[in-house]
């Protein structure tokens, strides 16, 4: 054997044992890091799901606010006064139906209320059935002073009732019952409804009632309490406090507890909302000012 030779290189390798606790450490790293991702995932929807909760209460809350002070505008401010109310309500309402006070086919969701607003529109200078685009109905069309019928109702344009139904997936959903339309003229052929915020769960509301003739509301009282005090008491209801339960649409989503979005104290209208629910996880509430005082309050009628 020549000289120097010290025979073939030693090829070194990884023991079984240090194959086993390798591939464990991969395991245990990939198994961190799928966790982390799926934390960091569920927050962000988290996340999303509560930004979009938040949009579509604040949402209901305006398309509400907006048509309520709406409520009692017509165009002529001097006429004959009306004999329907601008607004009024029924208590617990299932399949409402539109009449001087809303009818109703059996109980509401949750016990929701219904909500009845009656206005006119605003037509152009040169032909007062054709809208100047200032008043809005919930079908988000504008409302004209005059219809190409004479009116869909007795003393006004227009009439959006406000209810909550269950859509044929079961999510609950604030709907809004609009006159039909043709060539977006309101034509007294009928009525449609469609729907405005999903994940509505329930709607609670209450009645400011002038009885001072100050037009500043004395008390707040539900739908029945006003009727029972007769029709001409929805001539005097001059402030409406809207609140109302929604829930996620997620379903996996857990709620992050009650929250309440709105001011005054309204604590016999949370009381009547599902504020316990298993999707529940909000509460929007708001006081809305009528801005539009019945006419014989403004005119010698």
């Amino acid at each position: 054997m020549p000289a120097g030779y010290r025979g073939s290189p030693r090829m070194d390798g990884f023991t079984l044992t240090e194959t086993m606790v390798g591939l464990a450490l991969g395991l245990l790293v990939t198994a961190v890091a799928g966790t982390a991702f799926l934390l960091c995932r569920a927050a962000y929807l988290a996340a999303a799901e509560r930004t979009l909760l938040e949009e579509r209460g604040q949402r209901a809350l305006n398309i509400l606010s907006t048509l309520i002070r709406h409520s009692g505008w017509v165009p002529d401010a001097t006429g004959k006064a009306p004999a329907q109310p601008a607004i009024s309500g029924a208590d617990d309402c299932g399949q409402p139906s539109i009449a001087t006070v809303p009818g109703c086919g059996k109980s509401g969701v949750a016990g929701s209320d219904a909500l009845l607003v009656r206005f006119s529109g605003s037509g152009q200078a040169s032909d007062a059935s054709l809208s100047d685009q200032t008043m809005i109905d919930c079908s988000g069309y504008a409302v004209a002073a005059q219809g190409t019928d004479s009116s869909v109702d007795t003393d006004y344009v227009t009439a959006n009732l406000f209810y909550v139904a269950i859509a044929s997936d079961g999510e609950p959903q604030l709907l809004c019952r609009y006159p039909a339309r043709r060539n977006g003229r309101i034509d007294g052929s009928g009525w449609t409804s469609g729907a405005i915020v999903r994940g509505v769960e329930s709607m609670q509301i209450r009645y400011g009632v002038d009885t001072r003739g100050n037009r500043l509301p004395d008390t707040f009282l539900r739908a029945d309490e006003v009727t029972a005090m007769g029709e001409d008491a929805w001539h005097r209801v001059v402030a409406v406090q809207v609140a109302l339960a929604l829930r996620l649409e997620r379903r996996g989503a857990a709620p992050s507890g009650m929250q309440v979005t709105g001011a005054g104290a309204m604590t016999d209208l949370y009381d009547r909302l599902p504020g316990h629910g298993r999707y529940t996880s909000r509460i929007f509430a708001t006081t809305i000012r009528l801005r539009n005082a019945p006419r014989c309050q403004e005119t010698l009628c």
